[in-house]
């Protein structure tokens, strides 16, 4: 198995025959992007290398962890072997490519406020968040986007000589509709998103370039009737915006030299740009559900229906712009075709775009020049035209919001200053989040006593009957420490008292009953015995462990090695 990034891997594999050791490299040099294999030639001369999967990735994807094992092992399952059509030379049964489900990286999904409307909740995620797909699930194959495992031998029988060199930018979806690739939601990848709006934009014209790349294979006869119903589909969206504002310019003809009624279709054509944002409306208003509190964050987010509702003004607001950006990238993909065939393969790394790309409000201007230009005839537009007051506010407020759009995507596109959690927090939540504290360590303080040999007891009842339950697990026992330096640090208890109560934890932990010097999972609180049946819970014994740096860390800094002696 060898990661590299998708493109430089697949753009090799595709043009080049296959040598004695599998390996699809031109003039004998690799051009894998981690280079393992010439390391392991290098020291085994006389093995050849039988590379069975290829993982591919982005420069800014990164491997969750066990999904790579993960990918491998859903690629070697039998129901999933890749059946070949010799025939037409496609994948028909099983897989040749299976695509991970791709979230979006925690940290670059908060790094600005147009990361967090776009790019929704970062992080892994599987419960919640989890997805299904309309190909997947209603024709047994989902859609290729770059990031995934695939058979390598597989996809050098079925990709040879199918992609000509150096003209095709965005070649995932056909691999994926020609070696029929397969979705598995439950194997997560972590993908980074553009930070701003002009990386956005940028990203969005090589899609569109690439889509239209690829126009000529709706003829390809090996290709069915799916795949090229994918193609197509993305031909139309690259569309949309442009037949939205040419619509807007016709119906704003038709009412200066015929004087047609055309508001409604004015509205239902800019309301076509956010139709995702109104099927979220109104599946929150018809599935609602009574009786359910929204949950208290103390991580000010914008997420969920709020998100929702942004991301539908700032399409309509965006319009023209995605407009000219999607017609200038057509008009240059079929020039570049069809003329001059040069610079075919051109474009920025997202990690190139968000580094080049200008982050100041006048470079944002010049950017969008479309929205202003087009702001400005619809304001004129009022003063030609005989309109009532409320067409008249209709339109001022969507050509002042075109106008004025440069300034939102330049306020939002930058990145969110660093703040300390606790200076985000209101004085009422300050003192909400102390008093939880202070209820907290009281259990710990109550309860790691003599009686329970100073351990935590694992739970309480406060039903029924009080009780304390006899029993305790490694992780109890670490955040029982843990709540020990809590108290200090929110100045619940001296320093004196801190060390005092980490010694008696400590020297009971001495004296647990141990395997290898781990702990057991469970031990009862008054005679210190395991439970039956022991074992070790390698969780329980990680979160142990590094509770034990954590406290190794406070010593230190408190210099307590002293006090304690």
């Amino acid at each position: 198995m060898q990661i590299s990034k998708g493109q430089e891997i697949n753009t090799t594999i595709q043009s080049n025959p296959i040598n004695k050791n599998n390996l699809h490299t031109k003039d004998k040099k690799s051009t894998l992007s981690v280079n393992t294999i010439e390391d392991y030639r290098k020291k085994n001369k006389d093995e050849n290398i039988d590379i069975k999967y290829v993982i591919t990735l982005d420069a800014d994807t990164n491997l969750s962890l066990d999904s790579g094992i993960e990918l491998i092992e859903a690629m070697a399952h039998p129901l999933n072997k890749p059946v070949i059509d010799e025939e037409r030379n496609v994948v028909v049964d099983g897989f040749g490519i299976i695509q991970p489900r791709v979230g979006i990286d925690l940290e670059t999904s908060m790094q600005s406020l147009f990361t967090e409307i776009f790019a929704g909740d970062g992080g892994v995620d599987s419960y919640t968040n989890a997805i299904s797909d309309i190909y997947q699930d209603n024709f047994g194959e989902g859609i290729y986007t770059g990031k995934g495992i695939y058979d390598l031998k597989t996809f050098c029988k079925v990709m040879k000589d199918k992609i000509p060199e150096n003209t095709v930018l965005s070649h995932d979806l056909l691999e994926g509709c020609l070696l029929r690739c397969g979705l598995s939601s439950d194997i997560m990848l972590l993908d980074g998103y553009p930070t701003g709006y002009s990386s956005y934009i940028t990203r969005l014209s090589r899609w569109i370039r690439g889509d239209w790349q690829i126009i000529s294979y709706l003829k390809a006869k090996y290709l069915n009737k799916l795949s090229k119903y994918k193609i197509i589909d993305n031909l139309r969206r690259s569309l949309i915006e442009i037949f939205s504002v040419i619509n807007l310019i016709f119906l704003s003809t038709l009412k200066v030299f015929l004087g047609t009624k055309v508001c409604a279709l004015v509205v239902i054509t800019l309301l076509s740009a956010s139709i995702s944002s109104i099927i979220d409306i109104i599946n929150h208003i018809v599935f609602r559900k009574e009786n359910i509190k929204t949950q208290k964050k103390f991580t000010k987010r914008i997420d969920g229906l709020r998100a929702s509702i942004y991301r539908g003004l700032i399409s309509i607001g965006t319009l023209p712009n995605k407009a000219y950006v999607s017609i200038c990238s057509i008009i240059k993909t079929i020039y570049r075709m069809k003329v001059s065939k040069e610079h075919l393969l051109e474009w920025t790394t997202a990690e190139e775009a968000e580094k080049s790309h200008k982050k100041d409000l006048k470079s944002m201007y010049i950017n969008m020049v479309p929205n202003v230009i087009l702001g400005a005839l619809g304001i004129a537009l009022i003063e030609i035209l005989s309109l009532n007051i409320l067409s008249q506010v209709f339109i001022l407020i969507i050509s002042l919001g075109w106008i004025f759009m440069p300034f939102i995507m330049w306020y939002i596109s930058r990145d969110i200053e660093e703040k300390k959690q606790i200076d985000k927090l209101s004085n009422d939540e300050k003192e909400y989040v102390k008093n939880i504290a202070e209820s907290t360590w009281g259990y710990f303080s109550e309860y790691m006593n003599k009686e329970n040999n100073f351990l935590p007891p694992d739970n309480y009842q406060e039903s029924r009957k009080e009780k304390v339950v006899s029993r305790t697990s490694s992780t109890n026992i670490g955040l029982g420490i843990l709540t020990i330096i809590s108290a200090y640090d929110l100045k619940f208890i001296t320093l004196e008292k801190t060390i005092s109560s980490l010694e008696n934890t400590m020297e009971t932990i001495e004296k647990l009953d141990k395997w290898n010097g781990h702990l057991y999972n469970w031990y009862n609180t008054k005679t210190l015995k395991p439970l039956m049946p022991r074992y070790i819970s390698t969780v329980d014994s990680g979160n142990f462990v590094r509770i034990y740096v954590h406290i190794k860390k406070f010593l230190t800094r408190k210099n307590a090695y002293t006090v304690q002696r």
